[in-house]
């Protein structure tokens, strides 16, 4: 399967070339990106590897929620603990689930906790766009940013052309699944809203596998997993307000979000039916942020403030509860001092603070932790589409050791056909709350625990033809990281553990392989392959991360309303961590690879309503993501999207 989706690759590769010549007078739309650099770039100037999804590409990909749209791309190996709203996480690159930062709407979304982010619950439908940068990133991200960066932003009333719009988005699917989403907003004389409200609700599967599985251990020992029966359901609504004025190079922004949800889990096999396990989590968030000049004006200001506070309840055999706060204000100065002619010149300033708060019940104080930084970047373009960035963060921490990070990226225009890019940093990963300070009795503190540390970069070459109609991206990557966290078991039989650094050095290394095309007027794809090889300090692969991973995508346009489309996502062998309730004992267990097909489709009814339809796992495979836990088979999801 591996050589067949390298070959299906290069085939529509091949084919895009072969009919482009048809076609070359298309004009494609320019598209920024805001994550790479401390200021909007081009991303054909852009010398990060970086991916940017739209609404558009939503569609063609079959995704409802950011983790379906963020599985088909390179590098982003998935976990999932169960189905729709359970814990999932990405490796991006290798790296940790805590590794990679997110940001939505220019705030910092990662928890206090300091566990990766979680995209179950997240749904597309008040998503406006993403962007997927690769490689170390704490020059400009601070912590958390090892890996990368996933930078999402939501739909606002900005680039509205009249005073009042009206989009939603209606849905129902497999297993009691049922979504809705309406957004109010609109522009006039400078000034802007967005008022969404949505819900999501699933009858869902059961979190621990209900098919069984059967594998076998590295060591030799038959391990056994599934056979659970209860659904575990989920349930979230969301609401938020954008208000802001943005006109004549100055604007200000305000805006509130809140979220309520409930995830139900299973604590454990045994006892999957005597407890309904499940979490409540409540969450608000404020930001106001504003803005002076542009990349035009010779100096351009900007500044944020934002505060997440975030409730937490577990209900189950062992109940635990949390609040975190955490307060980010920010600056940046940019002096574009070299704004005309053959060379573009910047330079950005920029100014940190932040502040985590999390008391738990396991703890009898409340827990914080401070963090100052200080950045800059230095960026030069050139008209012949010649780049360099050259950025370093100093960063101050209340409780861990004070680090300074760098970063240097550069991309070199060889021919109209042919461009280089290249980038290499530093990048830190500070201990979590929880490695440090222990939870629950069970997870002893260690406030012994240094920083991880990470040097890494990547070389490509990016290839585009036929007025960009094809582009094809060769990249390869490593990173080595030094002080790995890592987790040691202190009393098997009571399940006490604590968090430590693993000495020696962990050695990542890949290439990637993207394409996207237009084949035709009505015929587009997409396609991409990843090889990761993990290997901590003694030599051994890392758990969850592939060595390859491949996406397949092709859209076709039958007549004007009605498109249609085909996914194939291939996902490699990989190791997984087995813990035993029974013996106490762990293994590592390979996980086999899987393919999954989805078909997608969508209808314009009229020029304001849109009916889409998505069949997912066409051929009701069977599979894990992580071991022991369960995930969809055959899945059919229809829905309304209207706007007026």
């Amino acid at each position: 399967m591996k050589k067949n989706l390298i070959t299906i690759t290069i085939l529509l590769t091949s084919t895009g070339l072969a009919v482009a010549n048809e076609e070359s007078n298309t004009v494609l739309q320019e598209i920024n990106v805001y994550s790479a650099y401390a200021a909007p770039v081009n991303q054909d100037l852009a010398a990060s590897s970086v991916t940017v999804l739209t609404e558009e590409d939503f569609t063609k990909r079959n995704a409802t929620y950011v983790s379906d749209a963020l599985k088909t791309l390179p590098s982003m190996a998935f976990s999932a603990s169960g189905g729709r709203g359970a814990l999932s996480n990405f490796y991006l690159r290798g790296a940790d689930a805590n590794h990679t930062v997110v940001v939505i709407d220019g705030v910092k979304m990662n928890p206090v906790t300091g566990y990766g982010f979680d995209f179950g619950a997240l749904s597309l439908n008040n998503i406006d766009r993403i962007e997927v940068l690769r490689g170390e990133q704490s020059a400009l991200w601070g912590s958390d940013a090892m890996g990368g960066v996933i930078y999402i932003t939501t739909k606002s009333g900005l680039y509205k052309e009249k005073p009042f719009n009206i989009d939603f988005d209606l849905g129902t699917g497999s297993h009691g699944t049922y979504n809705g989403s309406a957004t109010l907003s609109g522009y006039h004389g400078g000034f802007y809203y967005a008022l969404n409200g949505n819900s999501h609700k699933t009858r869902g599967i059961s979190a621990y596998s209900a098919n069984k599985f059967y594998y076998q251990a590295k060591d030799g020992t038959k391990v056994e997993s599934g056979g659970a029966v209860e659904k575990d359901k989920f349930h979230r609504d969301n609401g938020s307000l954008r208000v802001g004025y943005d006109k004549d190079n100055k604007g200000i922004e305000l805006l509130v979000s809140h979220f309520t949800q409930s995830v139900h889990y299973d604590g454990s096999l045994a006892g999957e039916t005597k407890f309904d396990d499940y979490t409540r989590t409540r969450e608000i968030l404020f930001k106001s942020s504003g803005y002076w000049g542009s990349e035009k004006t010779l100096f351009k200001h900007k500044a944020g403030v934002s505060h997440i506070k975030t409730d937490s309840d577990t209900f189950s055999s062992k109940p635990s509860a949390y609040d975190a706060k955490k307060l980010n204000a920010n600056y940046q100065l940019d002096i574009n001092f070299d704004r005309e002619g053959y060379l573009n010149q910047a330079v950005s300033v920029l100014g940190e603070y932040q502040k985590s708060q999390y008391n738990s019940s396991s703890y009898q104080n409340e827990k914080s932790l401070s963090e100052k930084n200080a950045a800059t970047e230095y960026r030069l373009f050139t008209e012949d589409d010649h780049s360099l960035a050259i950025s370093g963060r100093y960063t101050d921490s209340s409780q861990y050791k004070n680090a300074i990070t760098g970063r240097i990226a550069t991309a070199y225009r060889l021919s109209p056909n042919f461009r280089s890019h290249a980038s290499f940093g530093s990048a830190i990963q500070n201990p979590s709350m929880t490695e440090y300070y222990g939870w629950a009795g069970t997870y002893l503190a260690n406030p012994s625990l240094k920083p991880e540390k990470s040097k890494g970069g990547d070389l490509g070459l990016l290839m585009e033809f036929y007025d960009k109609r094809h582009r094809l991206d060769v990249t390869y990557f490593a990173r080595n990281v030094d002080s790995l966290i890592s987790s040691k078991t202190v009393d098997p039989v009571n399940f006490i553990s604590r968090a430590i650094n693993v000495e020696g050095t962990s050695k990542i290394k890949g290439v990637e392989f993207t394409y996207n095309g237009n084949l035709t007027d009505k015929l587009t794809a997409y396609t991409n392959y990843t090889f990761t090889r993990t290997r901590d300090n003694t030599g051994v692969e890392l758990v969850r991360r592939p060595k390859h991973i491949a996406n397949v995508g092709v859209t076709y346009q039958v007549i004007e309303p009605l498109g249609v489309n085909i996914n194939f996502a291939y996902m490699g062998n990989r190791v997984d961590n087995y813990y035993n309730e029974v013996t106490f004992a762990s293994s590592k267990v390979k996980m086999p690879s899987y393919t999954l097909v989805n078909l997608g489709a969508n209808y314009q009814l009229t020029e304001n309503l849109n009916l889409y339809a998505n069949l997912t796992n066409l051929f009701d495979k069977k599979y894990e993501h992580t071991i022991g836990y369960g995930q969809y088979g055959r899945n059919v999801y229809v829905g309304l999207k209207g706007t007026f």
